[in-house]
């Protein structure tokens, strides 16, 4: 009778374990892409607001990136920065070097929403992640209209 019991107990918790951690891998793709969102938003757009209107270049990194997946321009202050797509990765190429700003990056865009306005730029990312049997979750996350201050 115990033995059946257990066997039973067994039987219910496999896939109460099964499911609970499907729940933790995809809570955790959330937070982390979430937070790399946020991240790398902050860091394009307090980078933008800086820039030169008359030094924007949108364009792509190479024939394999997607249109208008490469932002560069020169700040106030002189310092050249690039923003481009490689692979799954978002780097970011100052005069200091190149660092990666996220490693979980589908796509990403840089636009002029008005052609007769060229001091405000549309940025536009989609970040995905892996959470459990060849799964993904992915976040779009679109900035429209961050003025350059310059």
């Amino acid at each position: 009778m115990t033995a059946s019991i257990l066997a039973l107990v067994a039987l219910m918790a496999a896939p109460l374990m099964v499911q609970s951690t499907r729940f933790f891998l995809l809570t955790r793709a959330k937070v982390e892409i979430q937070r790399d969102a946020r991240q790398v938003m902050e860091t394009i757009t307090k980078a933008l607001r800086q820039a030169r209107s008359d030094t924007l270049v949108v364009d792509r990194a190479n024939a394999s990136q997607p249109h208008y997946s490469r932002l560069s321009f020169t700040t106030i202050n002189g310092a050249s920065h690039t923003f481009f797509q490689s692979g799954t990765q978002l780097r970011h190429t100052t005069s200091a070097g190149t660092k990666t700003l996220s490693a979980h990056v589908r796509f990403m865009s840089f636009y002029f929403p008005r052609s007769n306005d060229m001091s405000i730029i549309s940025v536009s990312l989609t970040f995905e992640k892996g959470t459990f049997e060849g799964k993904t979750k992915a976040l779009h996350v679109a900035s429209e209209r961050v003025r350059v201050m310059n």
